[in-house]
C-alpha cells in the first residue's frame, strides 16, 4: 500500500486528543476493557489488564446520544491500577464511557463502552426499507418473502419496493423519500441486489490530496457511495473534473451523474446496508442463488440454528505505527464485545474455518481481488469468514466491481453476513454489545467527525456496509410450533407454543398484528412464564401473531433485556374489532415531574381503550396496578411511588405507554 506524505504527515484525533507514536502496535493502541455490573448497589465496574509503564487512564462518560465527552473526566485513576468503579447510574439507563491510556502526558490507546445495567427490551424497532432490483425480485419471489418477514420478526415494521437496474441513482432516491414520507420515516434501509449505485468524491485533489487507500493517480476520484440514498440534502454537486483513475469508473466528469463531494454533506439518516452479490464469477452460483443462499444464511443466524462463539479474530499484516494502527478498531470493539481472553490474534481464514466467530478482522496490502495474508476471493469459494466482518487493503473498499473481496465473504457458503472496510476511518461497533444493530453502527461511523478515533477520512462519502444493517450481535433461540386456535365462537384466540431451548429465559411475549410486517407491540404488558395465552380482543378478519422469548443478556459491555426473533401463527375468519380503529400514533401519556421522588401525575392526550394503570419495571414485570378515572376530557391524576425502588419503569395506560425514573 502506497502512502503519500499528505496520509503520513495525518494522525489518528479523538476529540482533540492524539494518539502518539510510543503506541507499538494496534493492540498498544486501545484499552483493552471490559465491564462487569452490579444492580444491587447500582454500579459500573470497568476493568483492563495491568500495562507496565502506564502513567494514569481517563475515563470520560457522556449520554448515547451526546456528541461530545466534555473537557473534564469523569475518572482519573493511576497507572498501576486496573479497574474503575461508576457509581453514579441508575439501573435501565445507558452511559457512554470513552477509556483513555496516558503515558507521561501522552495519550497512547482509546477504547469506547456502552454501558448499563439491565437495560430495558425493545419492542419497536422502527420502519426498515428493502430496496430490490426488480430482475432479481421477479427470481426469489418466495426467498424474498421469507426474508421480509424475518426482518419483521425482530421488531421492524417493513416496506418493500423494487427498482429497475437502468433507473437513475436520483430516481432511485425519489422513490426511497417518498416512502420515508409515507411510513413517517425510515430507520433502516436495505438495498438486494444491484440496485444503481451512487458513486461521489473528489480524491486526490483539493483537501483530499490522495484517495483513501493511498493510492494516486491511479485510485483518485469517485468511489461508490450508497450514503447519497441515507441523506436528506438534494443539493449534491455534478460539475467537478477528476479524470486521473485508472477505471472509467472512478473518473468524474461534469453532468456524468457522479457527484463531487468527497465528504459527506449532511447526517446520515438511516441504517444503511447492502447486499449484492451481482458480478460475482469466481463463485459457482448465480446472483440468484447466491442471493437465496445469504437469505437462508441469515435467517439461521437470526434464529439460531446457526451456532457461534461470541470471540473475535484478528489478523493483522502492517505495521501499526507507521500506517495508524489499523486493526485498533478490532482489539477495541471485539474487547468490549467478548472480553480480552476471547480476543485472539491469528490467521482468520483458518480460525474460521472451524469454529463460528461472530466477529474478524483482517488487514494486508490489497487488490480488488486480494488482501495480503488473508487471502483472496478464490479462498472465499472454498472457505468462510465469522458472521460479522472488517476487511482492509488498497482498491477493494471500491467495492463495485468483478469478484471484489468485500463482497466475497457474503458469497461464501456459511457465515459472512456483513463486511466493513474497516482502518481509513475506523469502524465504530463497540454499541453493539448492548444490543444495537450493525447498521447503527455503520450510521455512527458515517456520521463521525471529533467523537470517535477515526485515524484518517472521518466522514468520507466511501464508508457503507456489505450486508443486512439490521443485524445483531446477540441472537435468542425462539420459541417453536406456535399454534392458533379460535375460541368462544371465533370471538377469541389461544394462542401456544414449545418452549424455548435457550438458558436463561424469563418469558414470552406475544405479539398480534393485521399485517405480517408488521409485529411491534406486544398485547400482554408482562412476559409469560408459560406456554399458552388467550387473546380476548382479536382484530377483525386475519391475525397474524408472533412469539417470542425475552432473555436478560450479559455482555463484556453489561446487561440488557434482549428478545428473541419472533415465529409465526396465522389465524382467520376472527370475529374482533377492525384493526384499523386502533390509534396509537396520536395517543400521549405525559409523566411529571420526571425523573420523580414521591409521586408522578399523568396526564392524557386521547381515550386510552382502558381504565387500569399498570407500572411495570425495566424487566417488564408488574409491580403496581392502579384503576384510573383518566379519560378523553384530559383529565389529570396523581400517582404515588413512593413505595417503589429506584430505577426505570414503565406505564401502560390501555394501548398507550411512557415511562419515567424514581430517584
Amino acid at each position: 500500500m502506497k502512502l503519500t506524505s499528505t496520509i503520513i504527515l495525518l494522525i489518528l484525533c479523538a476529540f482533540g486528543y492524539e494518539v502518539k507514536a510510543q503506541a507499538t502496535s494496534s493492540k498498544d493502541a486501545t484499552v483493552q476493557a471490559w465491564v462487569e455490573v452490579n444492580k444491587t448497589a447500582p454500579s459500573i465496574k470497568i476493568r483492563w489488564p495491568y500495562i507496565s509503564g502506564v502513567t494514569k487512564y481517563n475515563i470520560y462518560r457522556k449520554t448515547k446520544d451526546e456528541t461530545s465527552w466534555g473537557t473534564v473526566a469523569k475518572g482519573t485513576v493511576n497507572g498501576t491500577d486496573t479497574v474503575w468503579i461508576d457509581t453514579d447510574v441508575k439501573v435501565g439507563n445507558v452511559y457512554e464511557y470513552n477509556i483513555i491510556k496516558v503515558i507521561g502526558t501522552q495519550n497512547i490507546g482509546i477504547t469506547y463502552i456502552l454501558s448499563g445495567i439491565d437495560v430495558p427490551v425493545v419492542h419497536s424497532r422502527g420502519n426498515a426499507l428493502v430496496v430490490v432490483e426488480k430482475g432479481l425480485a421477479t427470481s426469489i419471489t418466495t426467498e424474498l418473502n421469507s426474508y421480509l418477514k424475518d426482518i419483521a420478526a425482530d421488531g421492524w415494521k417493513v416496506y418493500s419496493i423494487q427498482v429497475l437496474k437502468t433507473d437513475s441513482v436520483q430516481k432511485v432516491k425519489r422513490e426511497i423519500l417518498k416512502i420515508n414520507t409515507q411510513c413517517g420515516g425510515i430507520k433502516s434501509l436495505i438495498i438486494l441486489g444491484h440496485v444503481p449505485v451512487p458513486y461521489s468524491g473528489d480524491f486526490g485533489q483539493g483537501n483530499y490530496g490522495s484517495a483513501p487507500d493511498g493510492h494516486v493517480p491511479d485510485h483518485n476520484g469517485a468511489w461508490p457511495t450508497d450514503s447519497y440514498y441515507a441523506i436528506d440534502y438534494d443539493s449534491w454537486n455534478d460539475g467537478g473534473t477528476n479524470s486521473g483513475a485508472s477505471r472509467a469508473e472512478n473518473r468524474n466528469f461534469p453532468n456524468d451523474n457522479k457527484w463531487d463531494e468527497t465528504q459527506l454533506p449532511g447526517l446520515v439518516k438511516y441504517y444503511t446496508g447492502r447486499i449484492d452479490l451481482s458480478n460475482m464469477p469466481k463463485f459457482p452460483k448465480n446472483e440468484v442463488e447466491l442471493t437465496k443462499q445469504y437469505i437462508k444464511k441469515a435467517h439461521d443466524f437470526r434464529y439460531k440454528i446457526t451456532q457461534t462463539l461470541e470471540k473475535g479474530v484478528i489478523d493483522e499484516n502492517f505495521n501499526g505505527p507507521a500506517y495508524g494502527y489499523f486493526a485498533s478498531s478490532a482489539w477495541r470493539n471485539f474487547s468490549v464485545m467478548f472480553g480480552p481472553k476471547n480476543v485472539v490474534e491469528t490467521d482468520l481464514l483458518t480460525t474460521c474455518k472451524s469454529e463460528n466467530l461472530l466477529f474478524s478482522y483482517g488487514a494486508g496490502a490489497g487488490s480488488y481481488q486480494s488482501c495480503n495474508g488473508i487471502g483472496t476471493t478464490d479462498d472465499f469459494v472454498t472457505n468462510k469468514g465469522a458472521i460479522f466482518n472488517m476487511l482492509f487493503g488498497s482498491y477493494f473498499g471500491d467495492w463495485d466491481n468483478a469478484d471484489n473481496i468485500l463482497r466475497a465473504p457474503l458469497a461464501s457458503t456459511e457465515n459472512g453476513l456483513t463486511n466493513a472496510w474497516s482502518g481509513r476511518p475506523y469502524s465504530q461497533n463497540h454499541q453493539m454489545a448492548l444490543g444495537d444493530p450493525i447498521g447503527y453502527c455503520a450510521m455512527i461511523t458515517q456520521n463521525n467527525i471529533g467523537t470517535y478515533a477515526y485515524n484518517i477520512f472521518a466522514n468520507i462519502v466511501s464508508i457503507g456496509l456489505m450486508g443486512d444493517p439490521t443485524l445483531r450481535l446477540h441472537m435468542v433461540a425462539p420459541p417453536t410450533n406456535i399454534t392458533t386456535t379460535a375460541q368462544s365462537s371465533n370471538t377469541k384466540v389461544s394462542v401456544s407454543w414449545t418452549a424455548s431451548t435457550e438458558p436463561g429465559v424469563i418469558g414470552y411475549y406475544i405479539y398480534r398484528s393485521g399485517n405480517p410486517l408488521s409485529n411491534n407491540y406486544p398485547i400482554n404488558s408482562t412476559p409469560i412464564t408459560g406456554t399458552s395465552f388467550i387473546d380476548n380482543t382479536p382484530f377483525q378478519g386475519t391475525n397474524y401473531y408472533l412469539v417470542k422469548a425475552l432473555k436478560l443478556t450479559t455482555s463484556a459491555s453489561g446487561t440488557y433485556y434482549n428478545l428473541s426473533h419472533g415465529n409465526e401463527s396465522v389465524i382467520s375468519n376472527i370475529i374482533g374489532s377492525p384493526a384499523s380503529t386502533i390509534n396509537i400514533a396520536k395517543q400521549t401519556l405525559e409523566i411529571y415531574p420526571n425523573p420523580a421522588k414521591d409521586a408522578i401525575i399523568l396526564k392524557l392526550s386521547s381515550y386510552s381503550n382502558g381504565n387500569i394503570i399498570r407500572i411495570l419495571n425495566s424487566q417488564g414485570m408488574l409491580v403496581k396496578s392502579i384503576e384510573t378515572t383518566l379519560n378523553n376530557n384530559l383529565t389529570s391524576e396523581t400517582i404515588s411511588i413512593s413505595d417503589l425502588a429506584s430505577g426505570l419503569y414503565f406505564i401502560n395506560v390501555g394501548t398507550i405507554s411512557s415511562r419515567f425514573i424514581k430517584e
